[in-house]
């Protein structure tokens, strides 16, 4: 018979060997090995790769509004942030309007003022019935906020206060308020800017180009001295209104060469109230009257009432007829607004004081600008019916 104790001796090992591998395997799935546990922990950190997918697919929000707005720096160097489409533009006044209706009419939120018949009688008639925003101290500026223009452009003589008037402007609004120089001899910048600014830049190009060439020809001409015309420019009901000498209302007169009797201090306003005694004591060669728009009066009656004044009798321009109204049609070829309808008048004006000196067809440099920057084609009828007022 077999020894019992020897037997439980065994039976005993047997049992504290099983122990010892049991506790090995649960310590095996508590603890794994150091480079399980690495390769675990670099996992969780990774990013996720079917999150990035969908986080790659989702719109970058901050990448579309980037795309959807551009920065320009406006011809007064104020660097601001303007909608990369413009849709439609604000004319704060006259002048800025003319300049959006020849270039790109279609982005014309609207007028500063009724349009008049004569304005009618050329503007392209879907343009007509476009609202009227106001100017100056009469804006609307509820009607404009309403309206949504993607921005505002103001035409203005570049200096600290016009700045800040366009900043107040902005501020009032809440859209860009783009400036631009005022100076006729600046029309080719201005253009070739707008251009720029429109995507519009070939149609800007062109208008650019004819305002540079009318520039230079005018330039090129050598006007003794003593051959140069003495030219006075009335305004209003009684044409005692005038422009002085280098203000910019009266601005093509020095262009063409000729000479403002007007040698007069222009004070705060655009024009100098003068005497009949003063007109007859400057005596000019040429008298160039533009009517007053607010009472009706053209050009053309204009000159026709200083003809048939016996007050004026004695001039040599009266008694030599050389008193014309300015071509008012849309706009004055003069001034009233000084803008670029002013070019034409730069034409106009140089081949009636000095037609010997010119080497351009006048006739057919007016209807090409007529064709650039107002969009309609002039017959040899409605060209004399421009020059005569009767348009």
């Amino acid at each position: 018979m077999k020894n019992p104790n020897k037997r439980l001796a065994l039976l005993l090992a047997a049992l504290l060997v099983l122990s010892l591998f049991a506790g090995c395997a649960r310590q095996s799935e508590a603890s794994p090995p150091a480079g399980a546990e690495t390769a675990t922990q670099e996992t969780s950190d990774a990013p996720d790769s079917t999150q990035e997918a969908e986080d790659a697919a989702q719109p970058d929000d901050a990448g579309e509004e980037a795309s959807a707005t551009r920065e320009i720096t406006d011809m007064a160097g104020r660097t601001m942030t303007i909608p990369a489409e413009i849709q439609s533009v604000f004319s704060t006044g006259a002048t800025a309007a003319i300049y959006l209706y020849t270039l790109a009419p279609d982005l014309l939120l609207g007028w500063n003022y009724a349009l008049n018949d004569v304005e009618k009688r050329v503007i392209l008639e879907q343009y007509h019935d476009l609202p009227n925003f106001g100017q100056g101290d009469a804006i609307s500026y509820e009607a404009v906020i309403a309206a949504g223009p993607s921005i505002a452009l103001n035409v203005a003589a570049i200096h600290d206060g016009s700045i800040d008037d366009s900043d107040t402007m902005a501020q009032q609004l809440g859209i860009p308020v783009v400036m631009v120089s005022a100076d006729l001899l600046d029309a080719p910048e201005v253009y070739r800017f707008l251009g720029e600014l429109f995507g519009m830049e070939e149609e800007a190009e062109a208008l650019a180009s004819y305002a540079q060439k009318t520039f230079d020809d005018i330039a090129g001409l050598d006007i003794p001295e003593e051959e140069k015309v003495r030219i006075y420019y009335g305004n209003g009901e009684d044409s005692l209104e005038t422009a002085p000498a280098g203000s910019s209302h009266g601005q093509i007169i020095d262009l063409v060469n000729a000479v403002n009797v007007a040698d007069l201090e222009l004070g705060d306003g655009s024009r100098v109230q003068i005497s009949a005694e003063q007109l007859l004591a400057w005596d000019p060669d040429v008298i160039i009257v533009n009517g007053e728009p607010k009472a009706d009066l053209t050009g053309a009656a204009a000159a026709e009432a200083i003809l048939n004044d016996p007050t004026y009798a004695t001039l040599k321009a009266v008694q030599n007829g050389a008193v014309y109204g300015t071509p008012n049609a849309p706009f004055s070829w003069i001034d009233r607004p000084p803008g670029p309808n002013r070019i034409v008048g730069i034409r106009w004006l140089s081949g009636l004081i000095y037609p010997e000196y010119l080497d351009f067809d006048v006739d057919e440099a007016v209807k090409e600008f007529f064709q650039l920057f107002y969009h309609v084609e002039l017959t040899d009828e409605q060209l004399t019916q421009l020059y005569n007022g009767t348009i």
